[in-house]
């Protein structure tokens, strides 16, 4: 269900309830009121009957006590059957004041106010004793007729309300098709963006409710687009980076089967082999780039012990330390230091190690040491190598970038994979050229905002 159907059966359920408890709170208040008008009419009727009722001869025949009968006239609206007056004397002979009075109880014993049924009807009856000369009045009125009117006051408030609550719907419900016009108009300029266009959701026409909504999809489309980006420079670039083996290798494939040679083809068939061990490294690389690519967070996080970890990552590099005739030392701190504490992947770890100690092992001379130092803050990588020109340096971990003059085979993807890694764990890499004495490239592994 869509949000504007869901505030228009809101509104549709709401306002009919809203009216109906007010029609109570309505009804309960007015009869609160009339009840207080008549109740106080009958006390002060009693009260004025009570002090005249001892002036009536009570020595003449009581018939002769009688309030005239209305028998002409214009009596206008009065209901003379909705109210009566009783009064008895202290021996307890009606007076016969009133002739609809004379259906009214003496009822011996009850003071004040009471509720009756008489003939079919329900009385509200006010009784008023004289405690010193023996007399008893009662004022009688009909409920029907309170109730004619708590009737009559809410029928003037309700039918005025029924006539506009149609109309009120109506209203609410045409502007909340408004009020949502400018989130339609958001969803069809999504509809319509392309996956590439990264210009961001303009903010003139939305409402300041959905302001943070729309500031988050604009943060969303550079990440995306940023995505996208990534990915089309990364085939792109693994396109060209591809193309040259791949034709390297069908020339030695066809030196291999051609040639006349046998020595040639020997060395076409090595040269095939070598290409697809490139070929294979290279592959694996982009796999490993793009799963770094697409992770935004390390999902599980455990304390990190360095030892293993680097251990490991010496046990691949071996091989090739051993084919070049490179030294490699792992430094340690002191026993009561622990080295660059940290909370992360220890698979992730390891690849960020192998391949910075693979860089620095490939270009450093035979016989030379790489030396991969663990302090409290950092992790130092040094090697022997002819180092890197100033203007190269900056360039460092560029995707498929090398820089000029390099004669070890490689495609640039290491320290862009080292680098992913760090970041994924909040540490930082710097690179630089050795600055005591000797030639070689330092790299510093470090927290970031930590570096000294």
């Amino acid at each position: 269900m869509t949000l504007q159907r869901r505030l228009i059966l809101a509104v549709l359920i709401a306002a009919p309830v809203v009216w109906l408890l007010t029609i109570a709170m309505t009804y309960v208040r007015a009869r609160h009121e009339i009840n207080e008008l008549y109740d106080t009419d009958m006390v002060r009727m009693a009260m004025q009957m009570h002090s005249l009722v001892p002036l009536v001869d009570i020595t003449a025949a009581p018939s002769r006590a009688r309030l005239p009968t209305i028998a002409e006239g214009d009596q206008g609206d009065a209901g003379l059957g909705d109210l009566a007056i009783a009064a008895w004397l202290p021996d307890g002979t009606p007076m016969h004041i009133d002739p609809d009075g004379d259906r009214l109880p003496r009822a011996r014993g009850v003071k004040g106010f009471t509720d009756q049924r008489i003939d079919g009807h329900h009385w509200r009856l006010y009784y008023l004793d004289d405690d010193a000369t023996g007399w008893r009045v009662c004022i009688g009125q009909k409920l029907g007729e309170r109730n004619e009117l708590i009737l009559s006051y809410i029928a003037a408030q309700v039918l005025p309300w029924a006539a506009g609550l149609p109309v009120l719907i109506g209203l609410l419900i045409w502007f909340m098709r408004r009020a949502m016009a400018p989130v339609r108009e958001l969803s069809a300029d999504i509809e319509r963006r392309s996956p590439h266009d990264p210009e961001p959701l303009s903010l003139a026409a939305v409402p300041g409710e959905l302001v943070p909504l729309v500031n988050a999809m604009n943060r969303l489309l550079v990440r995306v687009s940023d995505s996208i980006e990534h990915e089309r420079r990364l085939t792109a670039d693994a396109a060209h980076e591809m193309r040259t083996p791949l034709a390297a290798l069908k020339a030695q494939w066809e030196i291999a089967q051609r040639s006349p040679d046998e020595g040639e083809r020997a060395r076409a068939r090595a040269n095939v082999e070598s290409g697809i061990d490139r070929m294979s490294r290279l592959v694996s690389q982009l796999l490993t780039m793009s799963r770094l690519e697409d992770a935004p967070a390390l999902a599980l996080l455990e304390d990190v012990n360095w030892q293993p970890i680097a251990q490991r990552a010496l046990s691949d590099c071996l091989a090739l330390a051993q084919r070049r005739k490179v030294d490699v030392e792992l430094i340690w701190p002191s026993d009561d230091m622990m080295p660059l504490p940290l909370a992360g992947d220890p698979n992730l770890l390891g690849l960020m190690l192998r391949n910075l100690l693979d860089n620095a092992i490939r270009y450093s001379p035979a016989g030379a040491m790489v030396t991969m130092d663990f302090r409290a803050d950092a992790i130092v990588v040094c090697d022997e190598g002819p180092g890197v020109a100033p203007e190269v340096l900056e360039r460092l971990g560029d995707r498929f970038f090398r820089g000029g003059g390099q004669r070890e085979q490689g495609h640039g993807l290491g320290i862009s994979i080292a680098q992913r890694v760090a970041r994924l764990h909040g540490l930082g890499i710097a690179f630089a050229n050795r600055a005591d004495g000797r030639s070689g490239l330092t790299v510093r592994i470090f927290r970031c905002g930590e570096q000294r």
